[in-house]
């Protein structure tokens, strides 16, 4: 199928915005998870090293409970020495108590894959993505994520012109970016976001698949 670029470039440069520099593929195994199927605890995962206590794997060392003012919550920021071995999480958690815990083996690259939906040759999100924003958002408005920057990366499948592929990837980024901020409260300075076309393709054997459509979430923070 041929698309045209002039309309999507137009929209961009009115905007300010700089196209990204091309970068080096990156293997899908550095994501665990894909966003629409995973469970709070899984994205919890993927995207930080420290999780809510319910998400807590045999390994993974207990923090001790701090108070947090900004919203009366209990979660845990000091490491307490206590290990979670072999007995459950809810063995050694009272499920009325909020604790955090530090991951064991927490992924080298903090992120997650998620497959946004957007209306057909745009960049207008669809209910569907909606839906998978708001549970993402949902993680990163906690308390534990509240001071972690997430980058938004658009990918592209390898239909259409470089140039085509490299601006709508980075639009519809900045429509994930906006959806966040504006419906959730989430402060624009922890959401950077860019666009990568084409070149970084998830099933780079099969070039026009779907799965290569996708928004790629990662914590720059640590």
């Amino acid at each position: 199928m041929t698309r045209t670029t002039t309309a999507f470039a137009s929209s961009l440069l009115g905007a300010g915005l700089a196209l990204a520099t091309l970068a080096t593929p990156v293997a899908a195994q550095d994501t665990v998870y894909w966003l629409n199927e995973a469970s709070d605890c899984e994205i919890f995962r993927a995207l930080s090293a420290v999780v809510p206590g319910e998400c807590a794997q045999p390994g993974d060392i207990m923090l001790e409970p701090v108070n947090t003012p900004a919203s009366g919550k209990t979660r845990g920021i000091r490491p307490s020495g206590m290990r979670l071995l072999d007995a459950p999480a809810s063995a050694v958690m009272p499920v009325d108590q909020q604790f955090a815990v530090k991951q064991a083996h927490p992924p080298a690259r903090k992120s997650i894959n998620a497959r946004v939906q957007f209306e057909f040759d745009s960049f207008d999100l669809t209910v569907d993505a909606k839906e998978v924003l708001n549970r993402l958002a949902g993680v990163l408005t906690d308390d534990l994520m509240r001071d972690q920057v997430v980058q938004i990366e658009g990918h592209a499948d390898a239909q259409g012109s470089d140039e085509y592929n490299l601006t709508l990837s980075q639009l519809r980024a900045r429509a994930v970016r906006a959806y966040l901020i504006q419906q959730h409260g989430i402060s624009g300075d922890r959401l950077p976001f860019l666009g990568k076309g084409e070149s970084e393709l998830y099933d780079a054997s099969n070039p026009t698949a779907p799965i290569n459509r996708r928004v790629v979430f990662t914590n720059l923070t640590g």
